[in-house]
């Protein structure tokens, strides 16, 4: 069995709703105190506590019952090199995770729900300027974040995601970098279709794909 050292934490935040990683490091718990992660909202997530480093205890504020879990697990849970599931106790869910970084995700990328039927459940249909194009380019990006093949050229993995009617914007927040695909045409489809792969440039704004055709209206953001 192979011990971990560090690992990542990566749970949803129950006041803004959005997904977080953090580091969890072993060298972290010294002097008894702590280990506490809040969302970029302020919001406290978790806090880890250790008398031995042999058991550890953690504290989990729940998106899905609002309220507070506690968990015990011992060392070779916390430190494995496998994912480790924290549910909640109300609805038996997998509320987070923690282990190595591209497991943790691949975790939360099977949990999450396809962006088209949540696109679908909202009622979005008559937003989007083309809904089937719209709908397939958020299949294909879902399948992008799922292999981990959309990034950030700063070194951050956790692309966040905005939907408009006639594009989507691929937004960095660690450098703010954005990537804009058009999503209106059969040539944007096209133009997706030829994409493996994702990186946003490190502070930058660019089009990553966009179809060519004529006439196309500019539309400046909502």
């Amino acid at each position: 069995m192979i011990i971990q050292t560090m690992n990542t934490v990566v749970l949803r935040c129950p006041e803004c709703g959005k997904i977080k990683y953090h580091t969890l490091s072993f060298f972290s718990f010294s002097e008894k105190k702590p280990v506490r992660f809040c969302c970029d909202c302020g919001a406290q997530l978790l806090s880890i506590t250790t008398k031995d480093r042999k058991v550890y205890y953690l504290q989990l504020n729940c998106l899905m019952c609002d309220t507070k879990h506690l968990y015990h697990k011992l060392f070779k849970e916390l430190w494995s090199s496998e994912a480790l599931p924290l549910f909640c106790e109300e609805t038996g869910l997998e509320v987070g995770f923690i282990g190595p970084r591209q497991k943790v995700r691949k975790c939360i990328a099977k949990q999450e729900r396809s962006l088209r039927e949540m696109a679908e459940d909202l009622g979005f249909s008559d937003y989007f300027e083309n809904p089937e194009v719209m709908y397939e380019i958020l299949d294909d990006l879902h399948k992008l974040a799922e292999d981990g093949k959309l990034s950030c050229q700063c070194g951050n993995m956790d692309v966040e995601v905005d939907v408009f009617a006639d594009r989507v914007e691929l937004r960095c927040p660690s450098c703010d970098a954005l990537g804009i695909i058009g999503a209106e045409t059969k040539e944007d489809r096209k133009a997706m279709k030829n994409i493996w792969e994702i990186v946003l440039k490190a502070g930058a704004l660019q089009w990553l794909c966009r179809g060519k055709e004529k006439n196309r209206r500019r539309k400046t953001r909502e």
